[in-house]
């Protein structure tokens, strides 16, 4: 192995969870073997070096290979795919990314007896291990998109992982090219707080025809907009501005002509360009090229569903994403106290800005759809959560399309149209009124269009459902839902339970409240069927040691899960089965489930990793009324009762005696 290694010594190795388990296990069994000498061959200078990691309150041994760059995939799909999953394990991932799982070994009771009584097996296991994270970069691109951030921000490869890093070698680059020597860096006390985003708190319930509009990269525009830059910062404050008197015109700005002006009274330069302005302007031109091409790719799509455009837009995607990364860690990067260029009153202005941007072109809406609908005070926006923007367009389609024959491409049609000819312009026209009045260095609140749905469902801030025709332009020949802060997308819901949510929503959009409830049995039905792996609710244990008690197994208070946990550690021990089971640690994704009382352990959880333990005898005890009540009926329920459904038939004295 050291031979074929030295003879091509890689740039980059990667794999699933290779920094915590192949990468060491390599070095260590080395070191055992051959010694400590050839083990250092893995550097092709020489230098490995040994040290300790924490992740979530765990300490696990890593090494360092000088000249050897670890990108495991595993970090890599956390950092850029941007959404949670209930587990990490390859197996999972692999089966949601790629449809593949891994090769099946449960022939075998433990992975001891696999290595050493299949050993053929064995190796065609860590085969296909190896074709699925192969596979997972052919249709993500993840390495690509790390070497390609990398290579334009001018660090090592492995700096990707690290904004505020990469930010502060992007501005040293920046600013090396304009013969301009940077601060030294110096650390700061962050002692003050200062306001997030607005968000607008929603009346629940159900609304046809929504349309929403977002600001372009919201923050970085901030920054372009105010011209706010570390250089730019002047000492003076405005000393009585707020959100409320920009919002309301209360204060005149005559006399600070010669400063853009912020929410926060911090006020910047205008007869200079801030580099962190012009930064923000070149990765923005960046981004929307890629996310172009991305929309075109998806158009084609729809069309003809190809692999390689699978690919290219997973590609195209990637790019842009990690392009608006980039230019939202920059407002991090700066409200961050070890950021070399840290000013507090700069990440205040830029949230505080974005307040008034919103709130004000939320208030222009209501004023012209009021006036042109003829209807004095009616509020219009649904929602607004920081950059975005949810109107209620169904009393203006019903007013158009009066007496007249209405269809669903018609209707988004007539929307998109109104949204492109009309609001967009009076949009540009009202941020444009605002920049004159806080004397703006440039105008750079850029607001367009992205969903029309035919129909939402709110139920609170930032949970809402949304049966999406049109998106950005990209026309879609079914509706496609869009789902915010529901149990249906959340990686807590167990995985058969997300699907049938998603299901019911569709029924909630275009059905009845009787085909829901007989939707619901049929769920029901099938829940009562599913193995236990498949019901149970997945969740992190975290603190598994603090709630450990050496007398009583837990201590009370312990979440439930991890009670669930430390009795899983218990009785896999006290029946030696540590050789098939790994115990649950700190940090471990878990499962859980609720068990019928009394049972043969006197309680009402039981947690574990991957399968379920059956050799405790506990699984004729699982609940799954209780299951299928709180993963699926509960979350289901609360956004029936918005909508003024019912889970189940009822019956009153009329229809009993019908």
């Amino acid at each position: 192995f050291i031979n074929y290694w030295m003879v091509d010594v890689p740039d980059v190795i990667t794999g699933w969870n290779i920094q915590l388990y192949d990468i060491p296990y390599i070095c260590k069994r080395l070191n055992c073997v051959l010694g400590e000498k050839l083990m250092k061959r893995m550097s092709p200078w020489g230098l490995v070096t040994e040290g300790e990691v924490y992740i979530s309150g765990r300490k696990h041994t890593s090494f360092e290979v000088g000249g050897v760059t670890l990108l495991d995939y595993l970090d890599l799909y956390k950092k850029f795919t941007y959404k949670a999953q209930e587990s990490y394990r390859l197996d999972y991932i692999a089966e949601v990314e790629l449809g593949q799982k891994k090769l099946d070994h449960s022939e075998f009771d433990t992975f001891k007896d696999f290595y050493t009584q299949g050993w053929q097996k064995f190796i065609e296991y860590n085969i296909v291990d190896v074709e699925l994270v192969d596979r997972l970069e052919d249709k993500m691109k993840l390495i690509e998109l790390a070497l390609t951030m990398a290579y334009d921000a001018k660090v090592n490869y492995g700096d990707v992982f690290s904004q505020v890093r990469m930010w502060d070698t992007i501005i040293y680059n920046y600013l090396k090219k304009r013969n301009i020597v940077i601060p030294p860096k110096e650390r700061s006390a962050k002692d003050e707080k200062y306001e997030g985003a607005y968000v607008k708190e929603p009346i629940p319930g159900i609304y046809d025809w929504v349309v929403s509009f977002d600001l372009n990269s919201l923050y970085p525009h901030l920054i372009m907009q105010y011209n706010i830059s570390p250089e730019t910062l002047v000492d003076e404050r405005h000393p009585s501005v707020n959100v409320d008197k920009i919002l309301n015109k209360d204060i005149t700005f005559e006399m600070y002509k010669d400063y853009a002006v912020c929410a926060n009274g911090a006020m910047y330069r205008k007869d200079m360009r801030g580099f962190l302005p012009e930064l923000m302007e070149k990765i923005y031109n960046e981004r929307v090229i890629f996310k172009k091409k991305m929309l075109a790719a998806e158009q084609e799509y729809e069309k003809k569903k190809t692999k390689e455009l699978e690919k290219e837009i997973s590609r195209c995607n990637n790019i842009q994403m990690a392009r608006k990364i980039q230019l939202n860690s920059a407002y991090g990067a700066i409200g961050n106290q070890y950021f070399r260029y840290y000013k507090l009153a700069n990440a205040e202005a830029i949230t505080l800005s974005g307040q008034v941007s919103i709130q004000w072109i939320m208030n222009k809406m209501n004023s012209y759809l009021n006036k042109i609908l003829k209807t004095g005070d009616f509020d219009y926006v649904i929602a607004s959560d920081t950059d975005s923007l949810y109107i209620n367009m169904g009393p203006l389609v019903k007013n158009v399309f009066a007496g007249r024959e209405k269809t669903t491409e018609g209707i988004v049609s007539f929307l998109d149209k109104v949204c492109q000819v009309e609001f967009e312009k009076y949009i540009e026209s009202s941020y444009q009124e605002l920049a004159n009045y806080v004397n703006a260095y440039d105008q750079k609140m850029f607001m367009k269009r992205e969903c029309i749905a035919e129909r939402g469902i709110w139920t609170a801030k930032k949970r809402y459902i949304l049966s999406v025709w049109d998106s950005e332009g990209v026309r879609y020949e079914d509706p496609k839902l869009k789902i915010k802060g529901i149990e249906a997308i959340k990686s807590s819901t167990p995985a058969p339970c997300r699907k049938m949510l998603k299901d019911s929503f569709n029924i909630m959009m275009s059905g009845s409240e009787d085909a829901m409830i007989n939707y619901i049995e049929e769920c029901r039905e099938k829940f009562r069927s599913l193995p236990p792996e498949q019901i149970a609710f997945p969740r992190s244990a975290s603190d598994v040691r603090k709630y450990h008690s050496s007398s009583d197994i837990y201590i009370k208070g312990t979440p439930i899960h991890v009670r669930g946990a430390l009795l899983f550690n218990h009785y896999v021990k006290q029946k030696n089965l540590t050789n098939k089971y790994s115990l649950i640690a700190n940090g471990e994704k878990i499962k859980f489930v609720y068990l019928k009382k009394p049972n043969i352990i006197q309680e009402n959880i039981i947690s574990f990793i991957q399968d379920f333990p059956k050799e405790l005898g506990l699984d004729k005890y699982i609940d799954y009324e209780l299951q299928f009540e709180k993963s699926f009926i509960e979350p289901l329920k609360a956004i029936l009762d918005v909508i003024g459904w019912s889970v189940e038939k009822t019956v009153n004295l009329e229809s009993f005696f019908a």
